[in-house]
């Protein structure tokens, strides 16, 4: 993803200009969302800290990769204009969140204190395997939340790749490899999977069943606790 502003120049044109000049970039997109002011009551300044602001919140959030060359400057906005302008921040996020855009939507959700009597609706889960080509053993951990199973940064991660690894989880590992975001077979940032079992196969490197590797902090294996809920 890319995000950017643009000011009405000279010629008249604005917004709409500059998401076409990128058509004819390098950059490649199939989706564009833009916000704008009825009454064009912002500034450059203004606009700098937006950009500046938004591309921070997705860099943290961490679901997509942020094609900013450079951080944007964040201007030098009064306290007041700040608050202000903070408050458009959330209305945005709230707008995106509704078109369904999960670009500022944590992967996980911070931990919070639970009460005794609710229950959690992230589950936390380990796995723990030794691998015979390299002889470590690997252990990482994951969330299985609403949208599937998000392997948590620090986990560890097996370096090199069996014959029976899918070819869509061997490509992703090289590029992960490649962007640092696995470094020194370490996971330097949280990945959502549809299914256990493309998680644990990522980790180790091979084909696996997620279903029996992920566990609970009890010991129990995904496939045991959905067999006994729906028992």
């Amino acid at each position: 993803m890319y995000i950017g502003q643009a000011g009405i120049r000279k010629n008249g044109e604005g917004v709409l200009f500059r998401v076409v000049e990128h058509l004819k970039d390098e950059f490649y997109f199939t989706e564009a969302v833009m916000f704008t002011t009825s009454d064009n009551s912002w500034g450059p300044t203004e606009i700098s800290y937006l950009e500046n602001k938004f591309t921070n919140l997705a860099i943290r959030t961490g679901r997509y990769t942020v094609k900013n060359g450079n951080e944007p400057n964040p201007g030098n906005v009064t306290e007041e204009k700040e608050a202000e302008l903070e408050v458009y921040i959330e209305q945005f996020k709230l707008m995106l969140g509704i078109l369904g855009y999960k670009i500022f939507v944590p992967l996980v959700k911070t931990p919070e204190p639970v009460e005794e009597d609710r229950e959690d609706r992230e589950l936390m889960l380990t796995l723990t395997r030794k691998i015979t080509r390299s002889h470590k053993v690997i252990e990482a951990c994951c969330k299985q939340t609403d949208e599937g199973f998000v392997v948590l940064a620090g986990s560890q991660i097996e370096e090199t790749d069996a014959d029976s690894i899918p070819d869509t989880i061997k490509k992703l590992r090289a590029r992960c490899r490649q962007n640092n975001e696995i470094k020194d077979g370490v996971l330097t940032k949280n990945y959502l999977f549809k299914s256990p079992s493309y998680a644990a196969s990522f980790i180790l490197g091979m084909t696996t069943n997620g279903k029996t590797d992920w566990k609970t902090a009890d010991g129990v294996s995904l496939k045991t606790r959905e067999e006994r809920t729906y028992k």
